[in-house]
């Protein structure tokens, strides 16, 4: 009977080992913004899309774990332009639930694993564009 309840009793502190990933997400909404509003935006990597929009401001949503991305601005009249989205390790209370809770190292790593323990930097991205 002990065997079962310690059984379960590891597969529950598994369960609840990452706070991060189960409080913030592998996802993370990135508002993109530009001066002047209106262009176009391609979130790429590695010559794979991620995201896109037809016109600024917008929001695209994207996996934590995956920056950097190189976004490029495009507007009629404008010269395009291109900037980098990177990723940042988070902290506050996930890393602290993690420490203090029942997830420590365990669920340190998997909100490594995960990309929850990252957020996407900078939040808002915005592009300066050269029109004229």
């Amino acid at each position: 009977m002990k065997g079962i309840q310690l059984i379960s009793c590891a597969a529950a502190l598994l369960a609840l080992s990452g706070c991060m990933t189960m409080v913030r997400g592998t996802t993370e909404s990135v508002r993109i913004e530009s001066n002047p509003t209106g262009a176009s935006v391609v979130v790429a990597k590695d010559g794979a899309t991620y995201g896109e929009c037809s016109a600024t401001p917008c929001t695209v949503t994207l996996k934590r774990k995956a920056p950097p991305f190189m976004v490029t601005f495009a507007k009629d009249g404008c010269q395009s332009r291109t900037l980098t989205l990177e990723r940042d390790h988070a902290t506050g209370k996930g890393v602290a639930g993690n420490i203090l809770g029942a997830g420590g190292v365990v669920g340190m790593g998997v909100d490594a694993i995960s990309g929850a323990g990252y957020s996407i930097t900078p939040n808002p991205l915005v592009a300066n564009l050269d029109c004229g």
